[in-house]
């Protein structure tokens, strides 16, 4: 019996690790939605951008312009931009002494270590939305750069290099989003759903984590439950 079990847990185990892995893989940025910054460097088909910084100096600001069209004739498409968890090297982590300021549409939408993570917000885990483009939309975030002037030469005896990816990602949006005057219960209950195609691959994946467990913790009480009988019968 026991092999059993243990066959029967391999076989979850398999099962867990093909299948829901998948749902939190990245989807491949359309080749309708085109996002480039101002040096030309574009971002990859897997919707990846890359940030590095290499050697900076004590004060130094730099500006970049990403900028992001939809290049399809007619479909929407709802983007969003997520930053990665950085790679650093060196005797200065950047990823906190770098600061910067995310200006999108005039309006202010992050500020902060270029991490993306401060106290009121996560952009590792909660990705910005940047709303739907439907076709021919363009619009541009404006990203400005800057680390302190307080640093000394012993921050920079050594090549100090950061790097992290910006994961642009776009999931086709309806052509209509008004929702009818009677329909306040159904708007409730779609309000807690998932609203990006990232949201409902986290939520299937933690639905199989619980699955995974849930079924785990069931085998593991029928081999206790079926000890217990055996020594009774005894």
């Amino acid at each position: 019996m026991k092999k059993k079990y243990k066959l029967c847990l391999f076989f979850l185990v398999v099962l867990f690790f093909n299948i829901c892995p998948v749902m939190s893989q990245a989807q491949e940025l359309p080749s309708g939605m085109v996002v480039g910054d101002d040096k030309g460097i574009s971002v990859r088909k897997d919707g990846r951008y890359l940030v590095q910084v290499n050697d900076v100096l004590p004060g130094k600001k730099w500006h970049t312009t990403i900028s992001m069209m939809n290049m399809e004739k007619d479909i929407p498409y709802k983007l969003s931009m997520l930053i990665s968890s950085p790679r650093v090297t060196g005797i200065l982590d950047l990823s906190e002494a770098i600061q910067m300021k995310i200006t999108y549409q005039s309006k202010l939408v992050y500020e902060g270590p270029v991490s993306g993570i401060t106290k009121e917000r996560n952009l590792q885990n909660a990705p910005l939305d940047l709303g739907v483009f439907k076709a021919g939309d363009s619009r541009a975030m404006e990203v400005d750069f800057w680390i302190s002037g307080e640093y000394t030469n012993k921050d920079f005896s050594k090549k100090n290099v950061m790097e992290n990816d910006w994961i642009f990602y776009a999931v086709k949006a309806k052509a209509s989003t008004n929702v009818p005057k009677d329909s306040n219960n159904s708007s409730k209950i779609l309000g807690l759903l998932p609203k990006t195609g990232e949201e409902w691959r986290q939520a299937i994946l933690y639905t199989c984590l619980g699955l995974f467990f849930l079924l785990l913790i069931l085998l593991v009480w029928k081999s206790d439950r079926k000890k217990i009988v055996d020594k009774l019968n005894k």
